[in-house]
């Protein structure tokens, strides 16, 4: 009898968990906004208004243009653009950095991956994508690519990419993807990959190519910073 109840219990339990919905985001804490839109559920999001702001929906949409959010993939958040404009504006309640892909954390780590689908993946803003931890923990940017893939990020006053933790380690990574990351206006960098004091700062770029532009005598094309002063330094890594 005893052991009965406990298949019971057990069959019940599993049942239970099996209705328990998948969409959460990774991470208590995390943040992902795409354009002007907070995504909330894991899933497939296509654009409107020119990819200022995304739909939830619930199949995979027939031809390009759409996002597919990941956020228990194996190697992390998954974000994955399908030929896809994103254009962010600044929105004192939706978007307040202006940003075209943004992630934050501020519990943990903050970490995206990002998969390219086609050749024609452009994202803007003020910031085109960035990538931001407020804690001591670290911030990750890995870009990728399934069966060929580019991005063209811009920002309108801000680096086209940039990947910032307050106070650990900072790193971009680029795997067989072709990513081009530029600043239209004002004077600021194509690149910015921020650290901590005294933490490392990295960027490597493996079997594909990164084209960075700044603007102006002040912008550089790739740009390491560490700490919160001019004074603060830390560990650049360029492969």
């Amino acid at each position: 009898m005893i052991r009965k109840r406990l298949l019971s219990a057990c069959l019940a339990l599993a049942l239970c968990l099996g209705l328990l919905p998948a969409t959460s985001l990774a991470a208590e804490g995390d943040t992902l906004r795409i354009g002007n839109t907070t995504i909330t559920e894991s899933g497939y999001w296509t654009p409107k208004d020119g990819g200022k702001t995304f739909q939830h929906v619930e199949a995979q949409p027939s031809s390009d243009g759409y996002i597919y959010y990941d956020p228990n993939a194996t190697d992390g958040p998954t974000l994955t653009l399908n030929n896809v404009t994103i254009s962010g504006t600044y929105d004192e309640s939706n978007n307040v950095e202006g940003t075209g892909i943004y992630m934050s954390s501020s519990s943990g780590s903050a970490s995206l991956t990002i998969v390219l689908h086609g050749d024609n993946n452009q994202v803007s803003g003020a910031v085109g994508i960035y990538v931001y931890s407020s804690s001591t923990f670290g911030a990750t940017l890995n870009i990728t690519v399934e069966n060929g893939g580019s991005l063209y990020a811009s920002g309108s006053n801000n680096p086209g990419i940039k990947v910032q933790s307050n106070g650990g380690d900072a790193s971009l990574t680029i795997q067989n993807a072709d990513v081009e990351a530029t600043v239209i206006s004002g004077s600021n960098d194509g690149v910015t990959v921020q650290a901590g004091e005294g933490k490392l700062a990295s960027l490597s770029v493996d079997g594909g190519s990164l084209t960075a532009t700044g603007k102006s005598n002040y912008g550089a094309g790739i740009r390491y910073t560490f700490g919160n002063t001019a004074s603060s330094s830390g560990t650049p890594s360029l492969t």
